[in-house]
C-alpha cells in the first residue's frame, strides 16, 4: 500500500489584529500573492516568474498558505434586497464563505518520505509583530514531524537573524557543525527571462 500525505490541513489562531488561517490546499495559494513576494527585498532570492511557471512550482511543492480571514458578506438574493455585513438578507439559509486574503506562505520542496527542503517562507510586512511567523514555522515543524522516515530537512537562510530563529524554533542547525563528514554543496543560477 502506497504512503499518502494529508495535503488538506488547516490551522486557525485568534490575534488582536483578527483571525487567520493557514491551509495546505493548493487551490487556495494566491498565484498574484506569491508573485508580489517575490518582487519584494524581504525575499531577496527569489524573482517574478510568468504564471504558468508559479503553477508548476506549487504544483511540485507542499505549500502552506497563511490568510487573514475576512469578514463574510452574504450573497444578494435578488437585486431587490442586497446583503451587506450588516443586514443581511433574511432569505439567505446558509452560510456565506469566508473570504481569505493571503498574507504568507511557506513552501516545502519535498518527496514526502524521505528529505524536506523548506523555502520561500514569507509575511506580508503589513502582518508581522503578532507572531504570525512563528506560528507558520510551528506548523511547517509540525509537517514534518508527520514525514514517515526524514533523513535529512534543509533550508537557507541569513547568517545573522534566520540562523538563530530557525535554530530556536525548528530545531536546524548550521551544515558546517557537520563539517568532518558532510560537505553542502550549491550551483547558484539564475535565469531572468524565465527559459
Amino acid at each position: 500500500m502506497a504512503y499518502e500525505f494529508n495535503v488538506k490541513r488547516e490551522w486557525r489562531r485568534q490575534t488582536s489584529d483578527g483571525e487567520y488561517v493557514i491551509l495546505t490546499d493548493p487551490t487556495s495559494i494566491n498565484l498574484k500573492f506569491v508573485n508580489e513576494a517575490f518582487a519584494t527585498d524581504d525575499m531577496f532570492w527569489a524573482k517574478v516568474l510568468p504564471e504558468e511557471q508559479i503553477r508548476t512550482m506549487l504544483a511540485n511543492s507542499f505549500t502552506l498558505g497563511l490568510y487573514k480571514v475576512l469578514p463574510a458578506v452574504p450573497a444578494a438574493q435578488s437585486s431587490d434586497s442586497p446583503s451587506s455585513p450588516r443586514t443581511p438578507s433574511p432569505t439567505t439559509e446558509a452560510q456565506p464563505a469566508e473570504q481569505l486574503q493571503q498574507v504568507g506562505l511557506a513552501r516545502y520542496v519535498t518527496d514526502y518520505i524521505t528529505w524536506a527542503y523548506l523555502t520561500d517562507v514569507y509575511v506580508h510586512h503589513e502582518h508581522r509583530g503578532t507572531g504570525l511567523g512563528k506560528w507558520l514555522i510551528a506548523c511547517c515543524n509540525e509537517i514534518l514531524g508527520e514525514i514517515p522516515s526524514l533523513r535529512r530537512a534543509l533550508l537557507l537562510t541569513t547568517v545573522d537573524v534566520g540562523r538563530r530563529f530557525y535554530s530556536r524554533e525548528m530545531g536546524f542547525h548550521d551544515v558546517l557543525e557537520e563539517r568532518e563528514h558532510l560537505a553542502c554543496m550549491t550551483r547558484k543560477t539564475y535565469r531572468m527571462d524565465g527559459k
